[in-house]
């Protein structure tokens, strides 16, 4: 199983908020009265389990974790998880360990630094977060909420820390500063004068260079770019003459900067290219727009959406880098004897 990244922004670590909200868990998890072997017959709170910087993490916050994994994953009930998983990972069991680990520990590694930020909760935030700790508890019931030691002293524990945790991703977006750029939108016309393969890419000869059409085919291309050329002056529809002209594989509408179809093309709305002839064949483009504000404002939205992501995103993978582990942050005889297996 390859570890991942962190999602920004929701919390994708805890991958089963909005399951428990939606009551999918209801009554899952506890297979009997038995204690978890993990446990050694203990009060799950009273059992440690890791730590990571200043924080222990006992068994029933592991418990906790892994019963969102087994949810966001939809692992079903009886699913044996001492199926061959890989090499790295003999077993499926195995391979869910290890995904668990990584994701406690960057979980605890995000809230350390949302501490280290003074990020708090108001009022407002904590009322939502006693509201997903109830929902949890509507949706599991006594029987496994006891054997987990899942009680609401560590379900507020939990979910204010994935709180905070959200809090610091939002900040970090704040942060993160984006300009917006003009895009405009133009009709591009390509006449090929190259042979391509069965892929559609060009094809080479030995130095690299595309190989030509004939000379014949060459001039038939030339004659039909100028005739589209001329219609397009005439004002017909650039869609039309692309079905026309079964130009629909080469040629289409397409976007770009504002800032670079001024510099490239130098034309006005509405107004068409001559015929350019470049190292693949013909091309000619008829202005749209220079300026597009519809597509501009789209762009724009998901462009600094995902701009403010990737940056938190690598803000957070820089934490988790600058973070070493050893063995004995680990109870290696409580985490040798659990197993995803005791909730299915």
């Amino acid at each position: 199983m390859k570890t991942r990244k962190l999602a920004a922004i929701i919390m994708s670590v805890i991958v089963c908020v909005g399951l428990m909200l939606s009551g999918c868990g209801k009554g899952s998890g506890a297979n009997g009265n038995n204690d978890q072997e993990a446990s050694g017959g203990k009060d799950p709170s009273k059992v440690w389990v890791l730590r990571v910087d200043d924080n222990d993490v006992y068994l029933n916050e592991v418990n906790f974790y892994a019963l969102s994994l087994l949810e966001g994953m939809g692992v079903e009930k009886g699913t044996d998880m001492s199926t061959y998983y890989s090499e790295s990972y003999p077993t499926l069991d195995s391979a869910f360990k290890a995904q668990l680990l990584l994701q406690m520990r960057q979980t605890k590694i995000l809230y350390q630094k949302a501490v280290e930020r003074g990020i708090t909760l108001t009022a407002d935030e904590e009322a939502e977060m006693n509201d997903l700790v109830d929902a949890f508890i509507e949706n599991y019931d006594s029987e496994t909420q006891e054997k987990y030691g899942l009680d609401r002293e560590v379900l507020v524990k939990i979910y204010t820390e994935m709180g905070m945790i959200k809090k610091l991703e939002n900040t970090l977006m704040e942060e993160t500063e984006y300009e917006n750029l003009d895009y405009g939108t133009f009709y591009n016309f390509v006449f090929l004068t190259i042979k391509l393969d069965d892929n559609g890419n060009g094809v080479l000869d030995e130095s690299g260079n595309y190989v030509e059409l004939s000379q014949s085919e060459i001039d038939a291309q030339k004659e039909k770019a100028d005739e589209v050329l001329t219609r397009l002056k005439d004002g017909e529809d650039p869609e039309s003459l692309i079905k026309e002209y079964d130009l629909s594989a080469t040629s289409g509408i397409l976007h770009a900067t504002s800032d670079s179809i001024q510099s490239t093309y130098k034309l006005k709305d509405g107004e068409v290219s001559n015929v350019i002839q470049n190292d693949f064949g013909y091309t000619i483009v008829k202005m749209v727009s220079v300026v597009d504000k519809e597509y501009t404002d789209t762009v724009n939205v998901y462009n600094e959406s995902s701009t403010k992501s990737s940056a938190v995103e690598d803000q957070e993978q820089a934490w988790f880098d600058s973070y070493f582990f050893s063995a004995d942050d680990v109870d290696s005889e409580v985490w040798s004897k659990f197993t995803f297996q005791d909730f299915l």
